[in-house]
């Protein structure tokens, strides 16, 4: 946006230079100075990817409405749901941003088609909801700030519904751990300086990254990985690390991001299934084994 103006003042404060997509441009400057800004803003590349996507949503409509509405006339003509036509569209609008479609995007906002989408994995973006969406807070917030002592990553584990409802006098929250903190890590950044980078420390690092740490290398349930993704940190969940506060605490922390679905749901699922585990005595194996070779000894089953 340029405001190209004679009272310059009165919009001056909305003029950021670190952040060039607003330009405060004075009459008596002339338009050098606008073409100057217009050449500021175009290097954000923000008005690229805003035309790529009207494009993308256009094509997506354009072949919709051609290839299926036209032929399905007779069904459509006397439709009085247009609720109902309303979420049928947008339908096919979500699903046109997810797999070869997003990947058709990012190319027209200027990717390369070595950018490729792997297939059945997903991009840490798809994560989260930047900023969040929903006006309550959410089991699954991502929250920045200062706890205690701490000035750190936390995320809430009270279920929804109760935060949605104002039911929870307190709010659960687990600490989140920089990523950089842990071993896996740590040993695997070492070994990038060497003339061949150890495989079995990466291997360890994506049992991290994963949620498939082994049990050797400590506590798997314990922790929960959370990948980076634009304002959002490599971070690590530490369901051991838990602490509550108020709800008007919780209203001092920057709420950053929300866990989009249904990596929110396995966020508490994992914390549900790491405090419910039930313990039980190791299994006398070397008796169950005498018992079976015994039988195998003597011809029987």
């Amino acid at each position: 946006m340029i405001f190209y103006t004679a009272v310059p003042h009165l919009v001056r404060d909305l003029e950021d230079q670190e952040k060039p997509l607003i330009q405060v441009v004075e009459k008596t400057e002339g338009l050098s100075q606008v073409l100057e800004a217009i050449g500021k803003i175009l290097a954000t590349g923000i008005p690229a990817i805003n035309r790529a996507l009207i494009r993308h949503l256009e094509v997506v409509q354009r072949d919709y409405m051609w290839d299926f509405v036209a032929k399905h006339w007779e069904q459509y003509s006397n439709q009085s749901d247009y609720i109902a036509l309303a979420y049928l569209l947008a339908s096919r609008l979500a699903v046109s941003l997810s797999g070869p479609g997003i990947q058709q995007l990012a190319q027209d906002m200027g990717g390369t088609v070595g950018d490729a989408i792997v297939a059945g994995k997903v991009h840490p973006m798809q994560y989260y909801l930047l900023p969040p969406v929903e006006p309550n807070p959410l089991a699954g917030d991502l929250y920045k700030g200062k706890i205690g002592e701490q000035s750190r990553y936390w995320i809430l584990l009270t279920p929804s519904c109760d935060m949605a409802h104002n039911k929870a006098e307190k709010v659960l929250l687990a600490l989140c751990r920089h990523i950089e903190e842990f071993d896996e890590y740590q040993k695997w950044s070492r070994s990038q300086s060497l003339p061949e980078p150890s495989n079995t420390r990466r291997k360890k690092l994506e049992g991290l990254l994963t949620d498939k740490r082994r049990v050797r290398d400590g506590q798997p349930e314990r922790y929960h990985c959370l990948p980076a993704a634009l304002l959002v940190p490599g971070l690590v969940v530490d369901f051991q690390q838990l602490i509550t506060l108020s709800r008007k605490e919780l209203d001092t922390l920057e709420r950053i991001a929300s866990l989009d679905s249904p990596f929110a749901e396995a966020l508490v699922s994992r914390f549900t299934r790491y405090f419910g585990r039930l313990g039980t005595p190791d299994l006398d194996t070397d008796y169950v084994l005498s018992q079976i070779s015994s039988k195998v000894s003597g011809g029987t089953r």
